[in-house]
């Protein structure tokens, strides 16, 4: 048997049109009949009934199916296997973030984990915390940084780092020693207040604003890399994670305020995974090797 006449069935029998079948594979007809023929021979059994210009699967067909997308599937994993092991790679992992860690030094971390581990390939997906851990339970990741605990079994987690919550406001033209001092009231009179970045605290933080600063306007934005540039852009204020405003703060782009108005919740993100391998291990060590809050 060889694996082109399975492809060749496969494809045939996505399609139920051998003329479309040759289409998709850069094949004449002929070539594809053969090849089902072929195929046919070999499993002594009819694979598909031909009626007028269509074709179907008979039951034979249809067991055979499966087997056949089975045997398509360990075929292109065996090629990839073989393909890391010529470039000297013996492992991968995927890994999926929340937003928010695109805005810490979490990639500057896993690029040189990679520098360091070049017979490992690293992929990196970003994704809401609410979905990685359904990426973790079909397979398609190995590892997640996320601020939600994982609502199955299946999938585990531990405390990666808590970072408390900073009111971040735009920078003025003055210099530090000259610089306007904000009392709190004026800087939500004069700033929107940029809300939703985070799901788990701002429904709190929102009804917080509201209660002591009842004139302020809050505005809805999604995602925390674009509060932080609509911040130094000088369009509004926005509470975020510490790790988050670190890296900008040390550039001096932006400014914190000293807020002790209500209690500012903490923020917790957590690694989620279901079978840790060394490669997993290594890199989470290196992760929590860094300061982080």
């Amino acid at each position: 048997m060889e694996y082109r006449w399975i492809q060749t069935f496969i494809v045939a029998a996505e399609y139920k049109n051998f003329r479309i079948a040759s289409e998709k594979l850069n094949m004449s007809q002929p070539s594809i009949t053969v090849h089902i023929k072929q195929l046919e021979k070999h499993l002594n059994a009819e694979l598909f009934k031909r009626e007028n210009n269509r074709v179907n699967l008979t039951e034979a067909g249809k067991v055979f199916l499966i087997q056949a997308k089975r045997i398509a599937t360990q075929w292109e994993t065996s090629l990839q296997l073989f393909d890391q092991s010529q470039k000297g790679i013996i492992e991968k992992c995927a890994i999926a973030m929340t937003p928010m860690m695109v805005e810490t030094i979490l990639p500057n971390i896993v690029y040189e984990f990679i520098n360091e581990h070049p017979e490992y390939e690293i992929s990196i997906t970003i994704e809401e915390s609410e979905k990685i851990e359904e990426l973790i339970e079909a397979g398609d990741i190995q590892l997640g940084i996320g601020l939600v605990q994982p609502v199955t079994k299946r999938v585990m987690s531990h405390l990666f780092v808590e970072t408390p919550l900073q009111l971040a406001y735009p920078l003025d033209e003055y210099d530090d020693e000259s610089g306007i001092v904000y009392e709190i009231d004026e800087l939500f009179s004069k700033y929107p207040l940029f809300t939703g970045h985070n799901p788990m605290n701002s429904s709190y933080v929102q009804r917080q604003v509201e209660h002591h600063f009842p004139a302020s306007k809050q505005i809805q934005l999604s995602h925390s890399y674009a509060v932080k540039k609509f911040i130094r852009d000088g369009l509004g204020i926005a509470f975020l994670p510490k790790l988050v405003l670190r890296k900008d703060m040390m550039e001096g782009r932006l400014n914190i305020y000293d807020f002790h108005t209500f209690e500012l919740p903490v923020v917790s993100l957590y690694f989620l995974y279901k079978n840790l391998r060394e490669i997993d291990h290594l890199l989470i060590e290196a992760i929590k090797s860094r300061h982080f809050s």
